[in-house]
Order: C-alpha cells, then structure tokens, then sequence
C-alpha cells in the first residue's frame, strides 16, 4: 500500500467513524443507555446464550480441543465424539456465522426439533468471536488452518470419516458474511471439507474486484466517448454513471471497513463508544419486517458481546471451560477478533497449506480438480442473495457468480429479505427448506422447494 493510499484509507475510516456517531446522535441512540429492564433482559439472554451448563433448545454446549491445542466453542444436538455421534446416519450440517455475531445468529435454524431429528447440528464461534480462540494474526493461514482443522475434526467426531471409511454419511456447510467468505474460500480451495455449500450475504472478493474493474473501466471508456463528442454526451454520460453508480454505492456501504483500518483505540471506540450504538443499529435493522421484540433486542446483543463474565464460571457437563484467553472483564468478550478479519486479510491473503491438510485433503480426492476462474468453488454451492441487503451492492457481489460455481449449484434471490438472512423469517425458511432438500438426496429442484415456503424467491442462474 503506497502512503497515498494509506492515507486515503485513514482519512475515509476517520470521517465513516464521525458519519456513524453523528448519524446515531440524530438517531438518538448515542446518548442512550440501557434502561433496567433492559440490563435485566440481556443478562437472561447472555445466560440463555452462554451458560456452558445449560442446553439451548435441544443443544449443549461443548469447547472442542484440537490436535494443535486450538479451543473452539460450538453448540450441538449431539456429544462431538460420543458413540451416539459416531453411529448417527444423520448428515453433518455446520453452521458458521458472520460479521458481528456468533453462533447465535442462528439461534432460530437450529432450535427447530424437525431439523434436529433429521440431522447431527453444530453451530460454532468462529477463532475470535464469542467463547472460541482468539488468533495471533488473522490472516488467510491462520483462519483457514484452523477453520478446516476444526471441520475435519468434526467429521471424524461425528462419524463423516474414521480411520477405515471415508464420507459415511454427508455433510453441508451454512454460512453468512464472514462465514461466507471463509467458506467461499474453503470451497475453492477445500473443497472436499463438505458435500454441499449454502452461502448467504458474503462477497467472493476476486469477483467483487472484476466487477469492480469492469464497471470503472465501463465508466472510463463512456467519459471518452462524451469528450470526444460533446454535443451528444448525454448517452454516454447517463451510461458512465450507471457503470459508476454501484461502485460508488459500495464505496458509501463500506466506510465501517474503512474504519476497521484505524488505529486499535479508534477501532474499539467504533464498535463499543456511544453506548454501542453502532451495533444496537445494526441489530435493530437486521430483523427485517418482522417484529424486533425486546427478547430479540437482548438475543442479539448477547450474540455479539459473546460469553460475559458470569457465564465465564460455568462449565459444560464434562468440565469444559470457556478459553482463558478471553477477556470477560468487558462488555465484549473479544472486541478486537472480528475486527482483525478485515484488518489482516482473511478474505484474500494466501494460505500456506499444513503438511497434515494438504494430506487430508489429497486423501479426499481434493487434488487434480480444474482450476477455473481464480477463486472459483469446486465443490456444489446454492448461493442465497438477500435482495435489500444494506451492506453489499448486488452489482458488484452477484453479477458474474454463477461463473464461479461447480456443477450442481443455484444462485437464489430473495426479494424479500436482507443482509442478515439467518434471522429474517422468510430467509430463516428458505435455510430450513435448503437443508431438507440435501438431507433428503437433492432429489428435485431446490428452487421449487425454496418457493414453497419463500414463493417469491426465484433461480437467477443455475449450472
């Protein structure tokens, strides 16, 4: 990055910290601390939340040791590695979550007692978020090593591998946002981690930046075409700015990544100052058009503050205990993980591949695959696209997708839904619909199944 650069980044972080704080002080929400009930209803929640000795509707809680002594902590309807674990014929589904959340952002997937009979759940914290690990550095290597270290273990734990058979029953990977970007990353380059990919709400940064330079270059050859002529340069220029338009739009959708560049006091300041009233806004606009209940206004803080110092004490059943290394004498337990994703380059820094994973995945027939596009999934994938998305311009994270995908895959728009599409209750729907269609052999077409229970969701494009 040259210093023109960084010092453009710096001046755009600095003036999205200031737009966010003046836009909650007009909001009236800066100044606004939690009342008593309020106080008393997110303490409910963090205990509902992250108790280590309470179940959460049918799934304990479990801090699961790898070999490399990384702690992650996930919740599951089944003991990770019990015999039950091992013999269940029931298809692995992993639910990974996104920017600034936990495994509670699925809270309202995974409570549902059809799913939980029909298949072995596990919703997890990713490294730096809620009660997992926090990361030295939170670049490709290091969140990609440990992510597939985790998912590897769980196929072994809950009966996918053993040392004998490999793939005894299937496994589907969920996931939004950051969980998007990651799992995008692990269908390119791992692709055989999973059978199937849903990914909702993420950018694939490699296509993000081909729009992005198509769309500019668009732009630039459409201003020429107007100089040239002057006196018929409105054509031209009314193209450059529809070419320009989502650029720009991303540009203004993207100032809180800006920010995310800042120096660490900022950064915290930015996501905790005026009574964290960045985050109170996100989760107020995330539920969509359904009602924001005062529960849900408690769930969803608990979700991205993660395990407090009280649940800290607790433990599951087996003496698990959250990570030392957390800090629970905050508000948030890690405050400085979520942000270090964007920081460090998660999305698109190489990853160095482990001697033990480049093996795994030779085993599992990961090797020889064609390439195609870089970036591009070789596993199957159905792509969710919430359409109001408040966070990510459709033009410049959708157009071109389908290019990206293997055989067997669907890009699906959901007209009515958001960013946040694993709490909406249309999108929660279309999941549970995704999930049953995979858990019952793919048999059929999953848009027809989608529109079942999300009639105006449609196929945009299918390979």
């Amino acid at each position: 990055m040259t210093s023109a650069t960084r010092y453009a980044v710096t001046a755009y972080g600095v003036f999205s910290v200031f737009v966010y704080g003046f836009l909650a002080i007009v909001k009236g929400t800066f100044f606004q601390k939690r009342t008593e009930r309020q106080l008393v209803e997110l303490q409910i929640a963090s205990d509902r939340l992250w108790n280590l000795s309470k179940d959460f509707a049918g799934l304990s809680h479990h801090i699961l040791t790898l070999a490399s002594g990384f702690k992650f902590h996930l919740v599951s309807n089944e003991v990770p590695g019990s015999t039950e674990a091992q013999n269940s014929t029931k298809p692995l589904v992993i639910f990974i979550h996104g920017f600034p959340d936990s495994w509670a952002v699925w809270r309202n997937v995974i409570n549902q007692p059809e799913l939980q009979k029909s298949a072995t759940i596990v919703a997890l914290d990713m490294p730096g978020y809620g009660g997992s690990e926090g990361l030295p550095k939170y670049d490709g290597t290091n969140v990609l090593e440990k992510m597939t270290e985790l998912i590897i273990t769980l196929r072994s734990k809950y009966g996918v591998d053993d040392e004998t058979t490999k793939n005894k029953k299937k496994t589907i990977i969920l996931a939004h946002d950051w969980g998007c970007v990651v799992a995008m990353r692990l269908a390119a380059e791992a692709p055989t981690v999973a059978d199937r990919f849903v990914l909702s709400n993420g950018p694939l940064p490699a296509l993000a930046l081909s729009n992005i330079k198509r769309l500019l270059s668009t732009a630039q050859k459409k201003f020429q075409e107007a100089r040239a002529a002057p006196l018929r340069a409105y054509s031209p220029l009314r193209e450059a700015w529809q070419a320009l338009r989502p650029v720009l739009r991303q540009g203004v959708l993207s100032g809180y990544i800006f920010a995310m560049q800042l120096p660490v006091p900022w950064v915290k300041y930015f996501l905790t100052g005026g009574n964290a009233s960045l985050m109170r806004d996100v989760h107020t606009g995330s539920y969509g058009k359904a009602k924001f209940t005062m529960r849900d206004i408690a769930e969803s803080m608990a979700s991205t503050l993660g395990p407090s110092l009280s649940e800290s004490k607790t433990e599951t059943p087996n003496g698990e205990t959250y990570p030392t290394s957390i800090n629970f004498n905050g508000e948030f337990a890690n405050i400085m993980g979520p942000a270090s994703y964007y920081r460090e380059g998660a999305a698109q820094s190489r990853w160095h591949k482990s001697p033990e994973i480049e093996a795994w995945l030779s085993e599992h027939g990961a090797t020889g695959l064609d390439e195609g596009l870089p970036g591009s999934f070789k596993a199957p994938a159905t792509v969710f696209w919430g359409e109001k998305d408040i966070a990510l311009e459709k033009a410049i994270c959708l157009d071109g997708i389908i290019d990206f995908t293997s055989a067997n895959s669907q890009v699906v728009l959901l007209p009515e839904s958001g960013h946040f599409t694993p709490v909406e209750l249309e999108s929660r729907a279309a999941f549970l619909r995704t999930v049953q269609w995979f858990i019952d052999g793919e048999q059929g077409d999953v848009g027809t199944a989608i529109q079942e229970v999300y009639p105006s969701a449609r196929v945009l494009a299918q390979k």
